[in-house]
């Protein structure tokens, strides 16, 4: 048996073995640390805010189609079983590992210096941004034609 139909060939869900177990397990916790990164992480640093986001995001992603192609293969579907998706899948992840690895080592520093001291924008305070930035400016308060003991005064008269 040649190496084309060895990568080609559909194991059965019963062929589930050691390796493919390991893959689901990673592809697990792939899905976990991308949920956390994208979701719960904060960070001081917008620059690594920004990033840790995105490698959550890319985890998910990556992460929830290996996941995805495990659990069918468990099931059993026929073109999904071939160990080739699965090696595609684990180069794929592992090209995406050393970019990462790249840009947190080469990119992220210098971005982290660019900017020092900015603060990440979160969800509440966007929405507030773009709920004051769809409201008209307010009107401009009238010059005041007395001073403020008459003011004063006159709120004492009314009580």
């Amino acid at each position: 048996m040649g190496f084309i139909e060895y990568m080609t060939a559909s194991s059965p869900a019963a062929g589930f073995g050691t390796l493919a177990w390991i893959f689901f397990l990673l592809q697990l916790s792939g899905v976990v640390a991308g949920a956390y990164f994208y979701y719960a992480h904060t960070e001081r640093n917008l620059a690594r805010y920004t990033f840790f986001r995105q490698v959550g995001l890319a985890l998910l992603i990556l992460s929830g189609v290996g996941l995805l192609a495990a659990i069918l293969r468990l099931v059993g579907v026929p073109v999904i079983s071939q160990r080739l998706w699965f090696w595609i899948l684990l180069l794929v992840e592992l090209a995406a590992a050393g970019y990462m690895t790249f840009y947190m080592r080469k990119v992220l520093p210098t971005l982290e210096k660019a900017q020092a001291g900015k603060r990440p924008v979160r969800a509440p305070q966007q929405r507030a941004a773009v709920a004051a930035a769809d409201q008209p400016p307010p009107a401009p308060r009238p010059v005041a034609t007395t001073g403020r003991r008459d003011a004063r005064r006159e709120r004492k008269k009314k009580k």
